[in-house]
């Protein structure tokens, strides 16, 4: 068998040094990505079911657990991108002046969301 450490310029491995350390998995780093994007797809899912059925059971709470579920679902999709940005689209091999103009729009756009998110449905009475 032959050895998966290295193909075409060394962008596919084994190997991916991450936070300062070197992570070796067996199988290839992208397996592990798509596993664990899969599996966050599917809290994706199951959370947002679970909360669906909580607001329809609980009205009186349903404002709390509406904010919940978008901050939760929010949280899990920026997880997902990023792992999708980092090594598919391969932004960690990138000089860090590339990765700062990537993420300060990404951080403008969640800000704004937050805030959005944080108006009441039927807007401010004066």
């Amino acid at each position: 068998m032959a050895d998966a450490t290295h193909h075409e310029g060394g962008h596919h491995s084994n190997t991916v040094s991450l936070l300062g350390r070197e992570i070796t998995v067996e199988g290839g780093i992208y397996t592990v990505v798509f596993g664990a994007l899969a599996v966050l797809t599917v809290i994706e899912v199951v959370s947002a079911e679970f909360l669906k059925g909580a607001i329809h059971d609980a009205p009186s709470a349903a404002a709390t657990l509406q904010a919940i579920k978008a901050i939760l679902l929010l949280g899990i999709a920026i997880i997902k991108s990023s792992l999708v940005i980092w090594f598919y689209m391969h932004l960690r091999e990138e000089k860090p002046l590339i990765a700062i103009v990537i993420l300060l729009p990404l951080l403008v756009a969640s800000l704004s969301i937050m805030f959005l998110l944080a108006i009441p449905p039927l807007g401010y009475s004066i």
